[in-house]
């Protein structure tokens, strides 16, 4: 069965059950968690042709859904019954390798989010996100202040220092929902902590 997700449309809730697998077709989904306080991190996101491993997890172990899955844009996924996928993983090797092929990448994905929450300082976390993230497009990330907090896993307060610090020593220029890149060889070293970017 498909079904198409308006944007920010929850397809699936933290605690919830899980009865599906979703495969997306097209758009994007994004598993996150929050707290009480309304504070957000991004684990990962799901692109076309990629499907859930949290929500393959929780089938095969049949437990609860562990965080909250939902639509960025309009999305389409097929969602397949957890009881179809329970017997394909039994039956079929290209299924169990497709599910550790999913686990291996989810899994470093995570890893590297934990690595970065835990021993980087937010304003090269921040550089290096803005770097990332203007990769290969002209030199703005179209992002406004709650989502980049969001995806770091910090307060919109936060983020909006930093931002205006970056301002003033001349890297970015903001505006509302888009950040312009300036000087990207002052954030690459405001980033250097972070030898990913």
């Amino acid at each position: 069965m498909s079904k198409t997700l308006a944007h920010k449309q929850v397809l699936a809730r933290d605690g919830g059950e899980c009865s599906f697998l979703p495969f997306v077709l097209a758009g994007t989904l994004r598993i996150y968690k929050g707290s009480e306080g309304g504070r957000e991190i991004t684990l990962y996101r799901i692109e076309r042709g990629e499907s859930c491993i949290l929500s393959a997890t929780c089938i095969l172990n049949g437990g609860s859904f562990p965080a909250i899955a939902e639509a960025e844009g309009e999305t389409k996924v097929l969602l397949v019954p957890a009881q179809l996928l329970t017997e394909h993983v039994d039956s079929n090797p290209d299924w169990r390798r497709f599910l550790f092929g999913l686990y291996a990448k989810r899994l470093e994905e995570v890893l590297s989010l934990v690595d970065e929450v835990a021993f980087h300082h937010m304003d090269a976390r921040l550089a290096a996100y803005l770097l990332r993230h203007s990769a290969g497009r002209p030199s703005s990330v179209e992002r406004t202040h709650v989502e980049i907090a969001d995806e770091l896993g910090t307060s919109r307060e936060v983020v909006t220092r930093i931002l205006r610090d970056f301002e003033g020593d001349g890297m970015i220029a903001t505006s509302r929902g888009s950040i312009q890149i300036l000087r990207p060889e002052m954030l690459r070293e405001r980033a250097a902590p972070w030898s990913a970017v």
